[in-house]
């Protein structure tokens, strides 16, 4: 029976940019920015990490990734959403939960946006350095199967694209009331940054720890912080890279452990 590092090397001989993920946490056990590593690496990440998850960067594709848990399903979003007409027959894959990996190739010079929760339980993954896990990776709930049905991934059309397109244009609310900051607690200052992002260049990791860092003093489940942390990243116009976040978030978590090992405090 094949091991995890034969199809990790499989999966690049295709083409394909591989990491090594940690199962528990979902995140890269080794740095990947802007990386692809060869087959000795590979070789060698797996020799380290036998057991490690495979996922692939979405470099020269994007994925719809159709989530199901707990109250949100992707499903019912997917069939109201004008989009489902325009996709082709490709790629897919079944996740643990029961959602669904949609892949398609990225058209040449064609800039593809990466929108987390674009609709409720859909995300697109298509930022350069985000990835995916794929088959025979798995969890407690379960294994990433390949739908065997299709076996290539077709290229996304232009009316697809251009609804995605669609998607990201700006509210046409006029949010025009104005009201007195003094009332706007460190709490409320959180929920901001999330939907505004973690500001200019220069800025940015100190306003991600310092996000974070809010979110897990507050009692936020370690995983929904996590997810907190991305949809801020998501929304900044410069993001950083997967990696930056997975490093400042891994880092903050250990000072949070230390604290609560410690002396505690309170904030509002």
């Amino acid at each position: 029976m094949a091991g995890m590092v034969e199809y990790a090397l499989h999966y690049a001989r295709l083409g394909f940019s591989v990491i090594p993920i940690d199962k528990r946490s979902k995140r890269a056990i080794t740095a990947y920015k802007d990386k692809t590593f060869s087959e000795l690496e590979i070789k060698r990440l797996w020799r380290d990490n036998p057991d490690a998850n495979i996922a692939v960067k979405t470099t020269d594709f994007f994925v719809i990734d159709i989530d199901v848990r707990d109250d949100v399903d992707g499903y019912s979003s997917f069939e109201e959403w004008e989009l489902k007409q325009y996709i082709p027959a490709t790629l897919q894959a079944t996740t643990p939960s029961g959602g669904r990996h949609i892949f398609l190739k990225k058209p040449k010079d064609v800039q593809i946006s990466q929108d987390i929760k674009v609709r409720p339980g859909i995300d697109i993954k298509a930022h350069p350095n985000n990835y995916v896990l794929v088959a025979p990776s798995n969890n407690p709930k379960g294994k990433y199967v390949w739908d065997r049905s299709v076996e290539e991934m077709a290229e996304a059309p232009m009316e697809l694209l251009d609804i995605l397109q669609a998607e990201k244009k700006p509210s046409k609310i006029n949010f025009t009331t104005k009201y007195n900051p003094e009332y706007s607690s460190k709490t409320a200052k959180l929920f901001e940054q999330i939907v505004f992002g973690l500001g200019d260049e220069g800025g940015r990791n100190n306003n991600l720890a310092s996000l974070i860092g809010g979110l897990l003093i507050r009692g936020v489940d370690e995983e929904a912080a996590y997810m907190l942390a991305k949809i801020a990243n998501h929304y900044t116009p410069s993001p950083l890279s997967q990696q930056e976040v997975d490093r400042t978030f891994e880092s903050m978590l250990r000072k949070e452990f230390d604290r609560r090992s410690g002396i505690g405090y309170s904030e509002d």
